[in-house]
């Protein structure tokens, strides 16, 4: 297949790339492939990324294998999705959840601890659960930057929490929907 530059709207069954020219030199760099990395959505990109192998702790507690996911500079996180992949079983509790910038933390994503199963003993393959995102504080004097956006490259973190012991661990995948602003 050639590779063909257009300037006006272009229709393929095959997605595009998206290109950038240097202006002084006439340099080409692929910007975006959206058949790959995303789907248009108005004049945003949606992005979609994974933090996969997210498991229910043997003991009580925190995931033994928190997942982490690299945000990109210049995006805001519009979704996180959890799906499960492997079956956890555990005695008669609670399996929850939490997404933050530190291990452990809940900045992106509240702690909430009997969402994904409420006083259960498994979580069917297949199960998706809807997180909500931390909404900021904002009052007439004060705006603040919100948590989903970052202006710099970082690492978000996302755990699995349990209540009580696991006799089959299970696996979890976070899914991350993102767009670039800048």
């Amino acid at each position: 297949m050639a590779n063909s530059t257009f300037s006006g709207a272009v229709r393929s069954k095959n997605g595009f790339k998206v290109i950038s020219e240097n202006s002084s030199t006439g340099a080409i760099t692929e910007v975006v492939d959206i058949a790959s990395t995303g789907i248009v959505t108005g004049k945003f990109i949606k992005h979609v990324g994974f933090a996969t192998g997210v498991t229910v702790n043997t003991t009580a507690g925190d995931s033994p294998a928190i997942g982490s996911f690299t945000q990109p500079a210049n995006t805001i996180i519009t979704d996180i999705k959890i799906f499960c992949v492997t079956s956890p079983v555990i005695g008669t509790g609670d399996i929850g959840y939490e997404v933050g910038t530190t291990s452990s933390g809940a900045q992106i994503v509240a702690a909430v601890t009997d969402e994904i199963l409420d006083g259960g003993t498994t979580v069917v393959v297949g199960n998706v659960t809807t997180t909500s995102l931390v909404l900021q504080t904002q009052s007439g004097t004060t705006a603040p930057a919100s948590v989903q956006y970052t202006s710099a490259e970082r690492t978000i973190f996302c755990n699995i929490t349990n209540t009580v012991d696991a006799t089959t661990a299970g696996s979890f995948t976070f899914i991350i929907e993102y767009v670039q602003v800048a």
